[in-house]
């Protein structure tokens, strides 16, 4: 359930890539709250900027100007080994190709994401297989990814990034590898695991459908926020 707390303040952010001789400018100045809780889409089409966006937001890359500040601390600043911590303990991601290892079977790809931080071996069964079972696939838990579906594998996926109990989960395109019935039930599975979890949601995508499920969704075009909806709105 969204609170009336802000987590996340993104403010003017700006982020311009050098391609030889031209500057591509990926965002124009974007500013925006996600509130605690809450489950935001980001929507757009290829060169829409929310790639990148995601990026500043995972700390996965700093922007050329502006600030995005999450729970009071500014990432925007933070040092290479300063971002790695931060995601480390305070984002899960998950991404369009599952990024599974293919040698593990589905209980230790949510154990391996998580193995750092739970030194208990029971500890760590325990977690992963909870997590399993709160994305609906525990009976999969000895199957390796080969033996499983693209729906199945994502499940994992996702079940591995909440397995770390941080406080906002990001997906990037978590259904482009996915059939229309499928995408629709990992959408609905995510709005589920909003409500029971308390987790905020991030997830960029270009399927307009999820603005049915999401609680607010962002439209982006060209680098800038054209567009927001409240869920069951047409964007």
């Amino acid at each position: 359930m969204t609170s009336s707390t802000s987590l996340v303040q993104i403010e003017d952010i700006k982020k311009d890539y050098t391609l030889g001789e031209t500057i591509v400018h990926a965002l124009r100045g974007i500013s925006f709250e996600i509130m605690e809780g809450e489950f935001l889409a980001i929507l757009g089409q290829s060169g829409s900027g929310k790639t990148t966006l995601l990026n500043m937001l995972s700390a996965l890359d700093v922007p050329t100007s502006g600030r995005v500040v999450v729970a009071g601390t500014d990432i925007s600043n933070m040092s290479r080994d300063e971002r790695t911590h931060f995601r480390r303990t305070s984002v899960g991601l998950v991404f369009q190709f599952y990024n599974l290892f293919p040698t593990l079977t589905a209980l230790e790809n949510v154990e391996i994401g998580i193995a750092l931080d739970i030194k208990d071996k029971q500890e760590l069964r325990r977690r992963a297989s909870h997590y399993l079972e709160l994305v609906g696939i525990l009976d999969k838990a000895t199957n390796y990814p080969s033996q499983m579906s693209g729906g199945e594998q994502q499940r994992v996926a996702i079940a591995r990034g909440l397995a770390k109990q941080s406080p906002i989960l990001i997906l990037d395109e978590p259904t482009g590898n996915l059939d229309a019935e499928t995408s629709d039930a990992i959408w609905a599975l995510l709005k589920e695991l909003n409500t029971k979890t308390g987790a905020t949601i991030i997830a960029v995508t270009h399927q307009i459908s999820v603005s049915r499920v999401a609680d607010r969704s962002i439209f982006l075009r060209s680098g800038k926020v054209y567009g927001v909806s409240e869920s069951n709105e047409e964007g």
